[in-house]
């Protein structure tokens, strides 16, 4: 095997480890956390942020320190993996997905963040925090929905072997 497919393996593998793990801590999230704060808006959103230290703690996994993390080994798996012509496709499946997904997050989602997650709803009408609270959800599943689609691309793309010769 070329040093070039060693080195989009071992991309692959970190491009997978990091999205298992962002996957996973995403429907944790939708399962424990979302529904703490979501369940009776604007009561609970106010509780949550006001109350609790979520907004300093969440940055350590979602934020956008986290973030190259997950987009880096993508992005060098799509580039060293281009020569492979049957793993191609999924690489650029799973990076399109990852642009969509980074899109959403910082065009559609961060801003809801401020308001809701860092003013905890601020002078916003109760009607308003509560619309704020549904789009973002449906937002977040959307997201998930995405990255999930990408995810399963770089799945298939490891079960396809790789040459061992240099005949990609």
């Amino acid at each position: 095997m070329t040093t070039r497919n060693r080195i989009t393996q071992v991309l692959l593998w970190l491009s997978i480890l990091s999205m298992s793990i962002w996957v996973g801590g995403t429907i944790y999230q939708m399962a424990v956390i979302v529904p703490q704060w979501s369940a009776s808006p604007p009561e609970s959103v106010r509780t949550f942020f006001l109350g609790t230290q979520f907004n300093s703690q969440i940055g350590n996994f979602f934020g956008p320190r986290i973030m190259p993390f997950r987009v880096l080994p993508i992005l060098g798996v799509l580039i060293a993996g281009w020569n492979l012509k049957r793993h191609r496709k999924y690489f650029l499946l799973m990076a399109a997905c990852m642009l969509a997904g980074v899109l959403l997050t910082f065009g559609y989602i961060y801003p809801i963040n401020e308001v809701l997650f860092a003013q905890a709803g601020g002078n916003h009408t109760a009607d308003e925090i509560r619309t704020m609270v549904s789009h973002w959800i449906f937002a977040d599943c959307v997201r998930l929905a995405i990255l999930f689609v990408g995810f399963l691309g770089l799945l298939r793309a490891l079960s396809i072997p790789f040459p061992t010769a240099d005949l990609s």
